[in-house]
């Protein structure tokens, strides 16, 4: 009975890891992604306002879909951090 030498079952593991890390993160990412539109958010919630549908508290926060500076930003609750519309900021001219 052959047996898989310990560096090898290691590497395995390690390559295993790193991609269900990768799944995940980009599970995450295709949920930002499929947000709906402000202005579609607050029509589907009945809202003049935009609060959060889980917690129902005003304090969000809006990050970069990419990177910082992405004028394309996601909208998530301050407190209860659940992810709620995207919009796009206008360009800085």
């Amino acid at each position: 009975m052959s047996s898989i030498p310990f560096p090898i079952l290691f590497i395995m593991l390690v390559f295993f890891t790193m991609w269900l890390i990768l799944r995940k993160f980009h599970r995450i990412e295709q949920q930002k992604r499929n947000l709906p539109e402000r202005g579609a958010y607050l029509q589907a919630h009945a809202q003049s306002d935009a609060r959060c549908i889980a917690c129902g508290a005003t304090e969000l926060e809006d990050q970069g879909l990419t990177h910082g500076g992405d004028e394309r930003r996601i909208v998530s609750c301050g407190k209860c951090r659940t992810l709620l519309y995207r919009f796009v900021r206008p360009a800085a001219e």
